[in-house]
């Protein structure tokens, strides 16, 4: 199988087998990366149609990659704000940007009727963040991003990406124990796909 940076050295050669495979094997996770910044289906796909018509135009001009997902992350959040900022004033920007990350544990409990504790008590804590530790958290534990894709995404330093995350899991800690009175092992392990 054709690693990530083959894949994209094909594409930027105007391969349409390379393109229509990131197109379709990105789309979705790009979609659902979108709308956690504005809830509207129909704008961000018209984003993600602007960034790969801009890949297209680009072609061999494109800089190298080997995390193509990354690189369309990256491109979607840009566009999303340059679209944004040709709508509203800069004022208010800050409230369109919300960002609502719904996690696939948190979707799991939901549909779940008999839940136990723990969920609801991991659910809860997930909803109390702030925006920017549900991003960071989002984009490291979800995505399984580094921390410097998520500060070149997040305009932040490793460092800062690093703290951020800490503190982020810190209170989640927090939360849960003083909810439910749960270890803190309790977070470390709520689930396998979460490694903190």
């Amino acid at each position: 199988m054709k690693t990530d940076g083959e894949i994209w050295e094909n594409f930027k050669e105007g391969d349409k087998s390379a393109l229509s495979f990131i197109y379709f094997q990105h789309f979705h996770p790009m979609f659902q990366y979108g709308v956690k910044f504005k809830d509207d289906p129909e704008f961000i796909k018209d984003c993600i149609q602007d960034v790969f018509f801009k890949l297209i135009k680009a072609g061999k001009n494109l800089g190298p990659t080997n995390n193509i997902r990354f690189y369309l992350f990256k491109s979607l959040k840009t566009t999303i704000f340059k679209k944004i900022e040709k709508e509203r004033r800069m004022e208010e920007i800050g409230k369109d940007l919300k960002f609502e990350a719904f996690f696939s544990l948190e979707e799991e409990i939901t549909e779940k009727e008999n839940a136990t504790v723990r969920e609801k008590s991991l659910s809860l804590a997930l909803k109390s963040l702030s925006d920017r530790q549900r991003e960071v958290i989002y984009l490291r534990y979800e995505c399984g991003m580094g921390y410097s894709q998520i500060g070149d995404l997040m305009h932040l330093k490793d460092d800062s990406v690093r703290k951020l995350v800490f503190r982020a899991i810190k209170a989640l800690r927090e939360i849960i124990e003083g909810q439910s009175g749960f270890s803190v092992l309790f977070v470390l392990q709520f689930s396998s796909k979460y490694v903190f």
